[in-house]
């Protein structure tokens, strides 16, 4: 982002302007007893150059990890040189909310397309736009899920789905009163269908279940629904790794009712955290109870194509009392990069990269396992992370990879009390064959 500075002479201008002598001035709304009177413990002035040398000299006291194989929840990718292009115009650098249509047709625009790119991805009807990160959007889909069954308030969620969204969860629902969070237990990696159905009474609204879950094992979406529909709960599915979408078939074709997740891995980098870009989509007939925002696509009275803010359901737009969500932000400019992303690539393209990301975590798990080192925890499919057990002390593994410059997989224990020695690992188009053999020779020759 390009810094403009100003001029002692043109700051005073500006104060002129408005009949102020000096900045300090412009603070006498805030009581004299709550203003810093000192001087700000910061470094004195210096050039361009040498402020450049010492973040330099800062970041060089950073590890620099030459290969990486952890993801849980937020996934390196390549991103084509492109996506900072086309971001960087002006037209899109300052896009914040559509306020007004008519000035804002090019914001609109890679909304109405973004929305219709994941409802290609999802098999669902409707998408909406400005979901924060995966979590959040998991807090609105059972929010919404809620809404739609009316006097249901039982919210059922697998064991398998991230542990911070199901932090974020439980944060959020707490201040509604009524609503119930019930946890189901997993059985070999994924949903247990019997401890399912011994939960499902009729006060369920819905049942929370990840796709790929936070394990890396894929759920079994049609045997799932098959017990949920006839339930009468809602079965939502929640995607913290949305490249998965590219060699998992769609969730709304298995039965999905509500499809939410994390989209930040199209596009856009880990940036240490953030930002994240969350996704929810419906179908048609849910449209109304969505949070946030949809773009539609309409025609102006010249019959030239527009696009307009369809539905608007936050409290800015509407009364208090009627709105589903006060989401305030809008993540246009992370869904451009997502847009740009899908569309440089193409349904071939996307289905290319989710192969390698299948083959190079297929190549990881056996050359792990050959090290007589590690065991598998689980057999069931997984897309770019599974699950292994180490045989020896997981502590002194981790600590050994990173004196390497390797980055491993994130430890279980943490999450589960029953996974102390159990690592998940994960692979993407990022890493090469190269990356993984010299992880599995430096593995081969550790003592256990």
């Amino acid at each position: 982002m390009r810094y403009l500075p100003s001029a002692q002479i043109e700051d005073q201008a500006l104060l002129t302007a408005i009949g102020v002598e000096h900045s300090d001035e412009l603070l006498c709304g805030i009581p004299d007893s709550l203003r810093y009177k000192k001087d700000l413990n910061l470094p004195t002035e210096a050039s361009e150059l040498d402020v450049l040398r010492q973040f330099e000299e800062l970041a060089g006291q950073n590890t620099r990890f030459h290969s990486c194989f952890l993801g849980a929840g937020a996934y390196s990718h390549f991103i084509p040189s492109a996506i900072d292009a086309l971001t960087s115009r002006q037209e899109w650098f300052t896009a914040y909310t559509p306020y007004q249509p008519e000035i804002s047709q090019g914001t609109l625009q890679h909304i109405f397309e973004y929305q219709t790119l994941v409802c290609d991805l999802t098999g669902m009807e409707v998408s909406n736009a400005s979901m924060y990160d995966g979590g959040t959007a998991c807090v609105e889909a059972a929010l919404l899920a809620v809404r739609l069954q009316k006097k249901k308030n039982i919210i059922l969620v697998s064991k398998g789905i991230h542990p911070h969204y199901a932090e974020v969860l439980r944060t959020n629902i707490a201040p509604h009163d009524g609503i119930k969070i019930e946890q189901v237990s997993l059985k070999d990696g994924v949903t247990d269908l019997e401890d399912l159905r011994s939960k499902l009474t009729p006060e369920v609204a819905c049942v929370l279940v990840g796709y790929p879950n936070f394990l890396g094992c894929i759920e079994d979406l049609v045997s799932i629904s098959e017990i949920t529909t006839p339930a009468g709960a809602l079965l939502v599915s929640v995607t913290q790794e949305s490249m998965a979408f590219g060699w998992l078939e769609a969730p709304g074709k298995l039965g999905v009712a509500i499809a939410c997740g994390e989209a930040m891995s199209f596009g856009n980098p880990v940036s240490f955290g953030g930002p994240f870009l969350g996704f929810l989509a419906v179908n048609d007939v849910h449209k109304r109870e969505m949070p946030g925002r949809i773009v539609g696509q309409t025609q102006d009275t010249n019959g030239k194509r527009g696009f307009v803010l369809t539905l608007a359901s936050r409290e800015q737009h509407i009364r208090r009392d009627k709105a589903t969500s006060n989401i305030c932000s809008n993540q246009g400019l992370v869904a451009l990069r997502a847009n740009i992303y899908l569309q440089l690539a193409g349904p071939t393209g996307l289905k290319g990269i989710a192969e390698q990301n299948v083959a190079k975590a297929q190549y990881l798990h056996a050359k792990l396992v050959e090290t007589g080192k590690f065991e598998a925890v689980y057999a069931t499919p997984y897309f770019n992370e599974f699950t292994l057990k180490y045989k020896g002390d997981i502590t002194s593994f981790q600590d050994a990879c990173l004196d390497r410059g390797i980055m491993p997989g994130l430890p279980l224990g943490q999450y589960f009390d029953s996974m102390k020695n159990c690592m998940l690992w994960c692979a993407t188009e990022l890493n090469t064959k190269e990356q993984i053999d010299d992880l599995a020779t430096f593995v081969a020759g550790l003592k256990v």
